[in-house]
């Protein structure tokens, strides 16, 4: 069945904000890793259409053969905004789109859709592509179509259903008002020496603040930490004060307080839930992050993911099981598609969710690159790991780089490197999949790479 593939990623829904220019340029190119979800026929709506040698590159790996020469996928891009725009609702129902859309993929029998972010706009699109649905398929459209999704996605309504479905979550509080917000912050203070203020909506740790009494700096899951003063009052009061107005101009709306918990392992599950409203296990990985190297950052590095999570198989059981309550309970709401769970486990062994995502997630073309090319299952026997915003030779050098050291992707073996997205026109940076028999083995080939990366940028340079 051929699939129209949306990538409205980081859309404002997502963020819960408007995006200026530079954020709107970087969301474009980043969503450019989830072509490797389509299949030879599809039809892609995306800001800009890869070149010629990334689009030959991912059909020699995947090992595609066009027929009759036409070309294996075709992509609709809008005319507003050009490359930098995000896939939002206005930008997916222009009429030159729709139009677009209609002679690419002719008559609509047999076409399914395939977006990011379910919205009221990809629901109306649908019906105007004549999309047909039924069953499941018909309440999720509707639920798109009423905002549902929305709903998975904020950070209050997550503590909520975790709350009422009993899955572990830190100490915490829903806070609708600057006099809430120092309460609950004085009062989570004591449990761990920090805490945790999340916007609302803010994908990726862009809307959360790590407070604490004692020593700060960069912690996982928050863009900023901020060192709160203990002996004068009046100057905490006013750093609060000045927080909560800080946040409600990003994005007005409650904040959720949590008590901050280091972590021994920062993981996600993935799932993706059926029409008839089961819920499918998909995936899971291990977050991988690490210190910038600039010492005055003030978050951590976004190294990527590697899948499978490194979790004792007793603790993946739990986790997955706790899990299955949420996701009955967005299936009944109407939900239907790909749902992410992350979660820690602390030192002292406490497992604790975090939040949801009713969309692809970080992990979901890992995942889908490597089944495809190792089969169902790979992760029995192999692990697929992920890094991200490294310099870029360029492309065509970073591939020769690949193939000339024997690092490039070996079907023979089952072992190597692949070029998931290539940025040489805005942020000159690759993202990279390594597949290999172990975390070890990845590792080594990941260093190498860089090695290589490095020592050619110096040569050019």
């Amino acid at each position: 069945m051929p699939t129209i593939i949306v990538m409205n990623n980081a859309t404002e829904q997502m963020l819960g904000q408007r995006l200026n220019q530079q954020q709107a340029l970087f969301a474009a190119q980043a969503a450019m890793r989830n072509v490797w979800l389509a299949r030879p026929g599809d039809v892609v709506i995306a800001t800009a259409r890869p070149d010629d040698d990334f689009l030959a590159y991912l059909a020699d790996v995947l090992g595609w053969h066009a027929q009759d020469g036409s070309p294996p996928l075709e992509f609709v891009t809008p005319e507003i905004g050009a490359d930098s725009v995000v896939l939002n609702d206005e930008a997916l129902l222009d009429r030159d789109v729709i139009r677009a859309l209609r002679r690419a993929i002719g008559t609509s029998d047999g076409w399914s859709m395939l977006a990011c972010y379910q919205t009221a706009g990809t629901a109306r699109l649908q019906e105007e592509l004549g999309l047909g649905a039924s069953g499941g398929q018909a309440i999720a459209r509707r639920y798109a179509e009423h905002f549902g999704t929305d709903l998975l996605n904020r950070k209050s309504h997550f503590r909520q259903f975790a709350v009422g479905t009993g899955l572990p979550v830190p100490e915490g509080a829903i806070v609708t008002d600057e006099a809430g917000l120092k309460r609950a912050i004085d009062a989570l203070l004591p449990q761990t020496g920090k805490v945790m203020v999340k916007l609302d909506n803010g994908a990726g740790g862009t809307g959360n603040v790590v407070l604490s009494e004692g020593e700060v700096g960069p912690s996982p899951g928050a863009f900023q930490s901020i060192l709160l003063p203990v002996a004068n009052v009046d100057n905490r009061a006013e750093m609060v004060s000045a927080l909560w107005q800080t946040l409600q101009q990003r994005s007005s709306g409650p904040l959720v307080v949590e008590a901050y918990y280091p972590a021994d392992a920062m993981f996600y599950l993935e799932f993706v839930i059926e029409p008839d409203g089961r819920a499918e296990f998909t995936n899971s990985g291990s977050i991988r992050l690490r210190r910038s190297t600039d010492p005055a950052a003030a978050s951590l590095f976004w190294v990527g993911l590697e899948l499978p999570a490194a979790l004792a198989p007793a603790r993946l059981a739990e986790a997955t099981l706790h899990c299955g309550r949420l996701l009955q309970l967005a299936a009944m709401m109407g939900y239907r598609g790909h749902i992410n769970i992350d979660a820690i486990i602390t030192p002292a062994g406490r497992l604790l969710f975090n939040e949801a995502n009713a969309r692809w997630g970080g992990g979901t073309v890992l995942h889908e690159v490597a089944t495809r090319l190792l089969g169902a299952g790979f992760t029995a026997s192999h692990v697929a790991a992920s890094f991200r915003d490294v310099p870029s030779p360029g492309f065509r050098r970073l591939v020769a780089l690949l193939e000339a050291s024997g690092l490039a992707f070996n079907a023979s073996n089952c072992t190597g490197i692949v070029v998931l997205a290539c940025d040489d026109a805005h942020t000159q940076t690759f993202e990279a999949l390594v597949i290999a028999p172990s975390s070890t083995v990845a590792r080594a080939m990941e260093r190498r790479l860089l090695e290589l990366v490095h020592h050619e940028r110096g040569i050019a340079a």
